[in-house]
């Protein structure tokens, strides 16, 4: 206890000399008194970081550290109250408030300053820094409000306080949101000052309605509304309107426009309406009109564009005024219209003022086409651009109010005629030179010497009677304009109509209108009206009217009207059509479910998949929107109800039973079952998968609508649908946790699907429905199947009511068999052994039972099966057979296996499976485990025993395993070598043989041949050499495998055995032919040809002057490797490999050259260390015929790697020859050949010294060179600067250092 006190003492005195040094004095009472408290605790840790962010000067980056260093230990000891999170918390807030860039930096380090950023590991932690950081969420609230304090006390965007804020924002690396708006509040400052705005940063933020900054920005600065890109970065800075950027967007253009309309910048206005019209910002509809009503901006059909939105989207209140206004606009282009028309060459006009009269005299000059109604309204823009005439001053030049009734008897006189050439004659008829025609001498013979366009009457009498009616609907009715006499020009009133509604955008009134007016018309000419008064059919309900008429005329058909009327009811049918596609149109977009209407209308796939995609719901409306859409449509509801009903299985989220009461209430069936085939088809295809195996209640419902629907004539059934519908209510009850798509999947083995929901209490109710159940052989399962994995179940995991525990000792080992053996009389024959021989022989019984256990529960299955012989079950023979399922295995066969079984549990007390069981080598542990396994079965214990002989083991053990095995087996050691050999022979020759790895083939024939060779050595009459001779003896003859395997296995051979001579010449021919067949298969070899070493000769001196390719060569140097070594003296010149490789040499190209120089250096180390090694005589010669070459290199590596000094003499007279050293003639590995021969003295005064000296220091080799060693053969040669320099380097003395004086004061002093 009294220790305890001592240590809470001793750190509250340790918490208040921490404040102490950090100059914020406490007692140590206030520390005892505030240590529970973590309010208090955090107003001292928060007082403590921030006195220290005040000292003058500031602190150091380590004084920080320490201070940290020191919070967390008075978390640890004292303020334990205080998580350590709000420590790290306190401390980076403070710096961050501390006004200085480089703790806000520091502060930066102990942040998490991204979403994906991690506490860097301990194991990678810089020393000295903290490897815990303040969270991502944390730290986004400190840099907040530490960058706001900044920028709300800072006066203007230069003050330092700004740069503050902003360090502290980008410390933030991903830049989320909040720190985003912050960075562009910061930015807007810089812009409000570019357009003169001043205004405190505080004010900024403070700002509600953000607009007002850019409005103060316009007042400043007039003329920036042309800087329209600008202003809307600084609207988004800003964060006008939100995070609405649309909204945004159109505030400041209304904006832009009414200051470029205070400054008559029509242009500019109209840029910015256009935008504003083509966003749909239905706000800007009064600065539309406003520009549309000014009278200084000439471009009328953009002015009527203008007013056409304003009156779309402006309040009801402003619709009269705005009529009003494009009445007059629309007045004022008819009449120039009218006018040109009149007047194309500039003739008098009515009451027109001079100006118009003079603009629309150059119009009419510039362009004579006489088709009046496709005038563009590019053309009006030039006539009005051309005048300064306003609209208001046009229309005061009418002086004449009548203007249009006199323009009216310009009609009468013209019909039949064309407008542009009863004008044109005379000299200007073609001054323009844009009409074609005859040659001028020829127009006064000539009615009409041009080339005319015929202009429809029509497009007079169309603007005449436009202008007319404006002008009456201005008047309110007052001065009525006579209808017909403007028709009169046009085509018939049922034309006009049509090509009028044509012109209209199709809407609800719009398409309505149409009807409404071919149903008058219908009508009227069906019961003609009196005209002198108002018919009571023009006060009828419009709808009423239409539906009467056209049942009317439907219920007759187009055929039985006359031809006006016929073309009438086809007008009235075509409306409607289209009434009923735009108002199902409407009802779609309303749906807000995604559907494109436009390619709705259009594309007949897609709507057919847009209306069954709609009968995927389970909303009511929607689906009888489908419904109708279907109907509407002639998509079938068959295929509507098939689409809901897959809906509803697979993705509407409804209880089984929810489904059923659905489809029963929407009469489903009754449709679907008209096709049976379909619907089996629909059900198996897009339901049947997406049901879940476990899920009986669905499976059962699925089954039930296929046998309701009759489906079960179509398909191939292993199990029909009312079988599944009695199964799955059984397996309901008795197997809930049951795969049923995996019992009756065909791939699949059903009593897998069984095994994990077997039990005591469910076994025997299941077994009475496995018979009807198909195995995957297509037989329907036995119950002796069953229990056959139920018994295996119930033996290994045990049963809750049979066997409650799994067994772990001998005995409760034995009494779960006991339970087990309660139902061998459910089981057949062919079942019961394989339920023994699971408990008896699976691995599981090898690893997990005693080998006497394992015998009792043998012996007790034989006693049970000789009881079953003796005293039959009482059953008929048709069960037995149906059961069977065409096993023939009787109980007798049942003995015998179980007999046997008995005597190879017997074997395993033999001493030589012990011996394997008890081996310390993992590979004999195998075999022995391999063996109990086997149960003595011919086919495993063969397969083990050319295991073992592939292994390499020794033959004696094979045969000791075929002794021990239960026999007879009839094998022999003989027949596993021969079935081993023929194994590896398949490997070789590229079939597909076990050899129990991925080992070499021939690595795995020498242990063979090795096992055969050390038999024969120890007298055992097992396996000859004769014998592995006959079965390799094909292989090796047979051309048409590679060479090199096969002279490999003869030279396996050879090594291992000691051959006759007979065999000798036999595998000497072997090999020579071989090589032979693979490159000079047309010449034919015998025993004779290779008998001796003379014929041998002569056969090599053939095949070499034939020879020209690099492949050939190579043959022959496979050739002279596999015959014995020549015993003959032979000069050298006659040496066979110095003659091989002087034909290679001389006959080599030169692109080939260098690669046969290093075939020769190989061809020579080949022979190293064999009896077949080139004498120095032989590589002299060698090495004059490479430099005769212009090899050097290979030569002087053959001359340094031979142990004759005359040689290495030779190679220093051609190294000393060298001037200078290249890749050429000087390699690493020649480098290392130099200071193997120790002739680096000697090698001085050459250019290779240098290099000798770099390749010895960079590739030092303890205990091939010695640095010291070489050094003192310098010395003692006189060299004794370079032995001193050599010490130096090989010393790491640094380069400026080994001078002369110092390297002899290195050698004298070293050496």
């Amino acid at each position: 206890m009294l220790l305890e006190y001592s240590k809470i003492f001793f750190f509250t005195y340790s918490v208040s000399e921490i404040l102490e040094k950090h100059g914020l004095e406490k007692p140590i009472s206030y520390v005892k008194n505030t240590q529970s408290s973590s309010e208090e605790a955090r107003k001292l840790m928060v007082r403590l970081t921030r006195h220290t962010g005040r000292k003058q000067p500031p602190v150091s980056e380590s004084h920080w550290r320490v201070l940290l260093q020191d919070m967390l230990t008075m978390q640890q000891n004292v303020y334990t109250c205080l998580d350590s999170d709000a420590c790290y918390e306190i401390f980076t807030e403070s710096l961050l408030c501390s006004s200085r860039l480089e703790n806000i930096h520091l502060a930066g380090q102990m942040m998490h300053c991204s979403a994906c950023s991690i506490s860097p590991p301990n194991s990678i932690a810089h020393k000295g820094k903290t490897q815990f950081r303040v969270s991502y969420e944390k730290s986004i609230d400190l840099v907040l409000a530490a960058s706001r304090e900044y920028f709300n006390s800072s006066t203007n965007l230069t003050d330092t306080c700004m740069d503050l804020a902003r360090c502290c924002l980008q410390l933030i690396t991903d830049r989320p949101a909040a720190i985003q708006e912050e960075l562009d509040l910061i930015q807007a400052l810089g812009c409000l000052e570019e357009f003169g705005v001043k205004i405190l940063p505080l004010q900024v933020r403070l700002c509600s309605d953000r607009i007002g900054l850019v409005k103060e920005c316009i007042c400043q600065s007039p003329m920036c509304y042309k800087q329209s890109t600008k202003l809307l970065d600084l609207a988004e800075l800003l964060r006008v309107a939100g995070e609405d950027p649309e909204e945004r967007r159109g505030q400041v253009l209304i904006l832009l426009v009414e200051q470029a309309l205070r400054f008559h910048d029509y242009k500019a206005a109209n840029v910015h309406c256009q935008e504003l019209m083509a966003t749909g910002y239905s706000k800007s509809w009064d600065v539309c009109s406003q520009l549309a009503q000014s009278e200084g901006y000439q471009d009328l059909a953009t002015r009527q564009e203008l007013m056409a939105f304003a009156l779309t989207h402006c309040p009801p209140s402003s619709i009269e005024l705005l009529l009003a206004a494009s009445s007059s606009l629309k007045t004022e282009i008819l009449y120039q219209r009218v006018n040109f028309q009149i007047h194309p060459e500039g003739g008098e006009s009515i009451n027109m003022s001079p100006l118009m009269s003079k603009a629309l005299q150059e119009v009419s000059l510039g362009s004579n086409s006489a088709d009046l109604l496709h005038w563009t309204t590019a053309t009006t823009m030039k006539v009005l651009s051309n005048t300064t005439t306003t609209t208001k001053a046009v229309l005061q030049a009418v002086s004449d109010g009548q203007w249009w009734k006199k323009s009216l008897t310009y009609l009468r006189p013209l019909q039949g005629q064309e407008f542009g050439g009863v004008y044109q004659i005379g000299t200007r008829a073609n001054e323009g030179l844009e009409k074609q025609g005859c040659h001028p001498f020829y127009e006064s013979v000539i009615s009409n010497p041009f080339v005319v366009e015929h202009i429809p009457v029509e497009s007079f009498a169309e603007v005449l009677l436009r202008t007319g009616k404006l002008a009456e609907t201005k008047t309110e009715g007052e001065e009525v304009f006579p209808t017909t006499e403007g028709m009169k020009g046009s085509s018939s009133p049922t034309m006009y109509a049509n090509k009028c509604f044509e012109k209209q955008s199709h809407s609800a009134l719009s398409l309505q209108l149409a009807a409404y007016y071919y149903s008058l018309q219908i009508y009227a000419q069906l019961a003609p009206c009196f005209r002198d008064k108002c018919h009571p059919l023009y006060r009828a309900d419009p709808k009423e009217l239409i539906k009467m008429v056209s049942r009317h005329v439907t219920l007759y058909g187009h055929e039985a009207w006359p031809e006006e009327l016929a073309a009438l009811t086809k007008q009235l049918h075509y409306y409607n059509e289209r009434l009923l596609d735009f108002t199902q149109a409407q009802i779609l977009q309303g749906l807000r479910k995604g559907v494109d209407v436009q390619r709705f209308t259009a594309d007949d796939q897609y709507k057919r998949e847009t209306i069954l995609g709609l009968a995927e719901t389970l909303e009511e409306n929607v689906y009888s929107i489908a419904l109708s859409l279907a109907q509407r449509y002639s998509v079938s509801r068959w295929e509507v109800f098939m689409t809901h009903l897959e809906f509803l299985f697979t993705d509407s989220g409804l209880s089984t039973g929810e489904i059923e009461n659905r489809a029963q209430s929407l009469h489903l069936f009754e449709t679907l079952k008209t096709d049976p085939e379909g619907f089996h088809k629909h059900m198996v295809k897009y339901i049947y998968p997406t049901i879940g195996g476990f899920d009986h209640e669905r499976l059962l419902y699925y089954f039930t609508l296929l046998e309701s629907c009759g489906s079960a004539d179509f398909g191939k059934y292993a199990i029909k649908p009312e079988t599944h519908v009695r199964l799955l209510k059984k397996f309901k009850v008795v197997a809930s946790g049951l795969d049923y798509k995996k019992l009756t999947d065909e791939n699949m083995n059903p009593l897998e699907a069984l095994e994990p929901i077997l039990s005591s209490q469910n076994i025997l109710s299941i077994s009475k429905l496995v018979p009807k159940i198909p195995g995957k052989d297509g037989r329907m399962l036995s119950p002796s199947s069953l229990y056959t994995i139920w018994l295996q179940k119930l033996f290994w995991t045990g049963d809750p009511h049979l066997v409650k525990q799994v067994p772990a000792s001998p005995q409760e080992w034995l009494h779960a068999y006991d339970v087990c053996m309660k139902y061998f009389d459910r089981l057949l024959p062919g079942d019961l052994i394989t339920v023994v021989d699971a408990v008896t022989f699976s691995p599981k019984a090898v690893t997990k039972l005693s080998l006497e256990a394992r015998k009792e529960m043998t012996g007790k299955a034989i006693k049970a099966v000789r009881h079953f012989i003796e005293k039959p079950r009482k059953r008929n023979l048709e069960e037995d057979t149906e059961e069977a399922g065409g096993s023939q295995v009787t109980y007798a066969d049942a003995l015998n296996h179980l007999e046997q079984s008995l005597a190879h549990l017997e074997t395993l007390n033999h001493s030589f499976i012990i011996s394997l069981k008890n081996s310390e080598q993992e590979m004999l542990q195998k075999y022995g485990y391999l063996y109990d396994l086997s149960r003595s079965e011919k086919e495993k214990v063969y397969n083990q025993a050319v295991a073992m002989c592939l292994d390499g083991q020794p033959l004696r053990m094979i045969q000791q395993l075929l002794e021990v095995a239960v026999g007879p087996l009839d094998i022999s050691p003989k027949d596993i070598v021969q079935s081993a050999v023929t194994e590896i022979v398949s490997a070789l020759s590229g079939g597909s043989a076990d050899l129990g790895g991925p080992a070499d083939p021939l690595h795995i024939l020498e242990g063979v041949v090795a096992a055969v060779h050390a038999s024969v050595d120890e007298g055992e009459e097992l396996v000859s050499s004769e014998d592995l001779l006959e079965w390799l003896r094909p292989f090796c003859a047979n051309d048409a495998w590679p060479v090199r395997p096969r002279i490999h296995v003869l030279q396996i051979l050879g090594q291992s055995f000691h051959l006759t001579e007979e065999d000798g010449k036999l595998l000497v021919f072997f090999r020579t032919e071989a090589i032979l067949k693979a490159t000079w298969p047309q010449r034919q070899v015998d025993v004779s040809d290779v008998a001796d070493e003379e014929k041998r000769c002569e056969l090599f001196t053939e095949l070499l002057e034939a020879s020209h390719r690099e492949v050939e060569f190579q043959h022959l140097v496979l050739l002279l490797q596999a015959w014995p070594p020549m015993k003959r003296e032979y000069t050298v010149t006659n040496n066979p490999w110095v003659r091989l490789a002087t034909v290679m040499l001389t006959r080599c190209t030169t692109e080939n050259k260098e690669g046969l120089g290093n075939e020769v250096l190989k061809l020579c180390r080949s022979l190293y260390n064999t009896e077949q090694m080139l004498p120095a005589e032989g590589v002299k010669e060698l090495c004059s015929l490479l430099l005769g070459q212009a090899l050097l290199l290979p030569s002087l590596k053959l001359l340094l790697e031979s142990p004759d000094e005359r040689l290495h003499t030779m190679a220093l007279d051609h190294i000393t020859a060298i001037a200078k050293v290249n890749d050429s003639n000087c390699d690493q590995e020649l480098l290392s050949l130099l200071l193997d021969a120790k002739l680096l003295v000697k090698c001085l005064s050459t250019p290779f010294y240098p290099r000798l000296i770099k390749h010895l220091l960079a590739s030092p080799q303890h205990g091939r060179w010695d640095p010291e060693e070489l050094a003192r053969q310098l010395w003692e040669a006189g060299h004794e600067a370079e032995a001193g320099s050599l010490l130096l380097a090989a010393r790491g003395t640094h380069r400026a250092l080994r001078t002369f004086s110092t390297a002899l004061g290195a050698a004298q002093h070293w050496v």
